[in-house]
């Protein structure tokens, strides 16, 4: 049994959870239908979107697009750094948002989707309380912790249920997804404590335990979604923060060390 009240009694701001075995459907659940702002996490459904329109022939995934200059954002990422000129496809574009949360490679992907577009393939999916509310704009977030996106820790874990379920993509593109997610080189906090090895994979070494997952950080907020995978079972999870009192951008936020220490509660649990 995951005891969540222990963990989450001294916190400096809200959280939610929920967490569900895929083997047993066991389910672990905390302010889990509450709306959290997502922050960058809502990237994991423009590379939903993106797969969905590819699968449906309506996107090339090789085709190349010129990065302008006019599209460059701040935040996360490293095409902010590079050059002018490069001109990366769109699955160019979807690696380095999950793996680097690159700011401008998911402006250049909602702008080639439409944002209703990607709220159309959250509908299709089955979940009422995730939307995508627009590019990445720090004025408009400034304003609006939730400008970007809203979700709730349920929704999240729905998504990575149906999705292992195999309701929502063909099987390649499914496993498209979850190999593009699990490259995240953001590797706290849901990996923080457990014996995953990010680069295992890429060595070619044993990989027993993998998470494949998103998180998401503003001034006040933290989260993480995905799955996670042992040899035992696999359970998808989401830990979501807002109005968090420790402004930090540490590896030592609060709602940092929170989720490392939920997600490695679920472990101990289930793992």
């Amino acid at each position: 049994m995951v005891e969540l009240d222990a963990l989450t009694r001294d916190f400096s701001g809200v959280v939610g959870v929920c967490a569900e075995n895929l083997a047993t459907g066991e389910r672990v659940a905390l302010r889990a239908d509450e709306t959290f702002p997502t922050a960058s996490a809502i990237k994991i459904f423009v590379l939903y979107a993106l797969l969905s329109e590819a699968a449906a022939g309506r996107l090339d995934l090789a085709e190349r697009h010129a990065v302008p200059e006019s599209a460059r954002t701040l935040g996360s990422g490293v095409l902010l750094h590079l050059a002018p000129g490069l001109q990366p496809t769109w699955s160019d574009l979807a690696t380095l948002m999950m793996m680097l949360s690159d700011n401008l490679a998911t402006n250049l992907l909602v702008d080639r989707l439409g944002i209703d577009t990607v709220n159309a393939h959250i509908r299709r999916a089955g979940l009422e309380h995730t939307a995508l509310g627009g590019r990445v704009d720090f004025a408009r977030l400034a304003a609006d912790k939730t400008a970007l996106g809203a979700s709730t820790p349920a929704d999240l874990v729905r998504f990575f249920a149906r999705l292992r379920q195999g309701q929502l993509l063909d099987p390649a593109a499914a496993d498209r997804l979850l190999d593009v997610m699990r490259i995240q080189k953001y590797i706290e906090p849901l990996r923080r404590r457990l014996p995953a090895d990010p680069y295992a994979r890429e060595f070619g070494d044993p990989e027993p335990v993998w998470v494949a997952s998103k998180t998401g950080s503003l001034s006040g907020v933290r989260c993480e979604a995905g799955l996670v995978h042992t040899p035992k079972a696999e359970w998808a999870i989401a830990v979501m923060t807002r109005d968090v009192r420790d402004t930090r951008v540490t590896s030592d936020n609060d709602a940092v060390c929170l989720i490392a220490d939920v997600s490695r509660a679920v472990y101990d649990a289930w793992g």
